[in-house]
């Protein structure tokens, strides 16, 4: 039996009771009042839980709706007498609107309406596709507060940084404190004043290897505003093998061959003695033949670390055999000290001294991310001129560029003007100097292949909502096996990529899951409904007044009609009944019958 029933059944039968109670009593003055006033009470207090509705027209556009979205400001909506819609997920309290399961179906069940008013942030970029062609107004609410923008790279290397950018959107009127949190304690903080929006860069090295989710905190004062978690996934380092000629063993050459083997990297490290003479060792790797350099003994290496009196010491055939696997995709760092470039290989670079005050130190910078390197006791005089096929990857405070990069072939030539990074382990900045070689390898060492890559859509993908996975099979054609936590997916292939292949998928529990792809796992970070709010309802304002701002929306006129909608008598009228019939049900037995 519905609630609206045994509401009404009890409503009678407490009447009833309240009836006879009155017909029983011995005092009958203002029988009929009394009578009355129970009606009413009982009445009033079955319709404060069963409300009155009607049907009345209103006069509106046959052709249009009105659409309210998340972030609509009720009072904003209240005046609107037209029939509203809304779609799932939407909480908008004290407005009343229909709710539309699914937009496109909506639309094309409909297909007399041409036009939309979007109340609210607007529409995802999914949505706004099923809206080509149709009308739209869009009265946007106003700016979120919170983090707008944000960007990390989720899988890292036990040596590389974490770094967490983004952009926060201060609209209150107070100071907003945003920090990065990591295992219990804060690693990173600035602070955002009013009104203003203010980029951040948050730069941490990880400890752990596994998975971990960070946070970026903003407070005003001791009252936290948002809590946005960030996983990370950290894993060993891949094995990248690295070789190193040297005209002779510098402390430079004597650090980085210390910090490559006890980072597990496969070194070979060859240093001459004398004319034709070379001392070698090999740390993380079997011993092999390096009195001559070709192209057989180049291929068991991803890098080549050289500096320019070597290399230029070289025999053509051993330069020429260095030449052919960087364009087979073989990294090569030059070390240079001169103005002069001695080899064709170091000569894609030019040079030019620049004199610095005396007893300044050097500081560097990456020129990807604004990371900034504690300063190094060198007065560098040193520098590289760079053009538009360069990628400049290390500058000092000034922008002069240290050290460069370009393509060539499949591989890329990295040239170093920085003789002593030693120094930073000396003053105990392990940290710096971690970063600057582990930034360097990178950049330069063999790309490999990955046979297989997945994409997750959207961004941030939540629980219960729909998710897209992508995996690109590059190595086969064949129809993957794809799945979460053991739940077997249903893959569709591509037609124009035929390697590429995607499933949906809908999370059902927040935290990491395991995705499987073929005979590969790796974590998935699923988040909260309410994670990355603000960045979310930022985005799909962008999106919905980008696409107002293309479309084409052409003014036809529309035929007003009237609409039958459905209207509530508001329940205050029935409080106000029941208090005062309660009122004088009191004041009659207590002071009128004594």
């Amino acid at each position: 039996m519905e609630f609206i029933y045994i509401a009404i059944i009890a409503g009678l039968l407490l009447l009833a009771f309240l009836l006879y109670k009155e017909l029983r009593r011995t005092n009958k003055a203002r029988i009929t009042w009394r009578i009355l006033a129970s009606i009413i009470a009982v009445g009033c207090f079955v319709l404060l839980i069963v409300p009155i509705k009607y049907e009345t027209n209103v006069q509106q556009n046959a052709d249009e709706i009105i659409l309210l979205t998340a972030g609509t400001n009720p009072d904003s909506v209240a005046k609107l007498k037209e029939k509203k819609y809304t779609l799932p997920f939407v909480d908008l309290k004290k407005v009343k609107a229909t709710t539309i399961n699914d937009l496109s179906y909506f639309l094309k069940s409909n297909p007399t309406i041409h036009k939309l008013k979007i109340y609210g942030y607007g529409l995802n970029a999914t949505e706004l596709k099923n809206l080509k062609g149709y009308q739209i107004g869009f009265h946007a609410s106003a700016k979120p507060t919170g983090i707008i923008a944000a960007n990390w790279l989720t899988r890292l290397k036990s040596s590389e940084t974490l770094i967490v950018q983004g952009t926060y959107q201060n609209m209150g009127n107070e100071t907003v404190k945003l920090l990065l949190k990591g295992f219990g304690k804060a690693v990173d903080s600035i602070t955002i004043g009013a009104k203003t929006n203010k980029s951040f860069s948050f730069k941490t090295s990880p400890k752990h290897i596994g998975n971990a989710v960070y946070e970026l905190i903003a407070l005003h004062k001791k009252d936290t505003l948002s809590k946005e978690p960030v996983p990370v996934q950290v894993g060993d380092q891949e094995p990248m093998k690295v070789l190193i000629l040297a005209s002779f063993p510098d402390f430079e050459y004597k650090f980085l061959k210390n910090w490559l083997y006890e980072n597990h990297y496969p070194l070979a490290f060859r240093s001459q003695i004398s004319k034709n003479k070379y001392a070698s060792d090999f740390l993380n790797m079997d011993s092999l033949n390096l009195n001559q350099i070709n192209t057989s003994s180049l291929k068991k290496f991803d890098m080549l670390i050289i500096d320019e009196d070597e290399l230029a010491a070289l025999n053509s055939n051993e330069r020429a055999s260095i030449d052919i696997m960087v364009k087979n995709g073989m990294g090569l760092l030059i070390r240079v000290a001169s103005t002069k470039p001695s080899t064709p290989l170091s000569a894609l670079f030019a040079r030019y001294e620049s004199p610095v005050l005396k007893g300044k130190t050097l500081n560097l910078m990456l020129t990807e991310n604004r990371f900034k390197f504690n300063p190094l006791p060198l007065e560098q005089t040193l520098f590289l001129k760079t053009n538009q096929n360069d990628l400049p990857l290390i500058t000092d405070a000034t922008g002069k560029t240290l050290v460069n990069s370009n393509i060539k072939g499949y591989g890329k030539v990295l040239i170093s003007t920085v003789s002593s990074t030693y120094n930073w382990l000396l003053s105990g900045k392990k940290t710096d100097y971690a970063t600057y070689w582990s930034k360097l390898l990178a950049n330069a060492a063999r790309k490999k292949n990955d046979s297989q890559s997945v994409n997750i859509l959207p961004q941030f993908p939540a629980v219960h909502q729909k998710t897209r996975i992508i995996a690109d099979l590059a190595a086969s054609e064949k129809l993957p096996i794809l799945k979460i936590d053991q739940v077997k997916l249903s893959p569709r292939q591509n037609m124009e990529l035929p390697f590429q292949w995607d499933a949906f998928y809908w999370p059902q529990k927040t935290g990491w899951v395991d995705l499987q792809v073929n005979q590969n796992i790796e974590p998935l970070y699923i988040y909260r409904k309410t994670d990355w709010q603000a960045l979310k309802n930022q985005q799909m304002l962008n999106d919905t007044q980008q696409f107002v701002k293309n479309s084409a929306n052409v003014n036809n006129k529309s035929q007003v009609n009237n609409v039958v909608i459905e209207e509530e008598i508001s329940i205050w009228w029935f409080f106000a009944g029941f208090l005062i019939s309660a009122a004088f049900l009191w004041y009659e037995s207590r002071i009128l019958a004594t």
